[in-house]
């Protein structure tokens, strides 16, 4: 609990890496789940960029990469105020991926029942 409330430049770090991570493993999960041909994309913004693996890449790992490492060096002269601050927002978008990602997982799970199990 004390690592979701520090809001340290060091603690912002990780959680950078860690929103990095959910949201590169948020477009694998998509782009799998799509390739079923069972699914499709529901987030209205990717629709398009998701036909394209390419895009899809650029807007999903290159770009936040960039912009991630953009927002940890502009954070080393943050005062206290503003890393508190982007302390909540990162553990709220930290959250909704989290939930997007675990339902990405409960897709596989019930995709993967749907072929042990095949309704006739």
């Amino acid at each position: 609990m004390s690592f979701i409330k520090a809001y340290t430049y060091e603690n912002i770090k990780y959680k950078l890496l860690i929103l990095y991570l959910l949201n590169v493993t948020d477009i694998l999960f998509t782009l799998l789940l799509l390739s079923t041909g069972l699914f499709m994309e529901a987030n209205l913004l990717m629709v398009n960029a998701v036909q394209s693996v390419s895009a899809s890449f650029i807007l999903k790992i290159v770009l936040p990469a960039v912009l991630l490492l953009y927002i940890y060096i502009r954070m080393k002269k943050a005062s206290e105020t503003q890393l508190k601050q982007s302390n909540i927002i990162l553990n709220i978008i930290t959250g909704v991926y989290i939930i997007i990602n675990f339902s990405h997982l409960i897709w596989f799970l019930l995709f993967g029942l749907f072929i042990i199990f095949p309704m006739h």
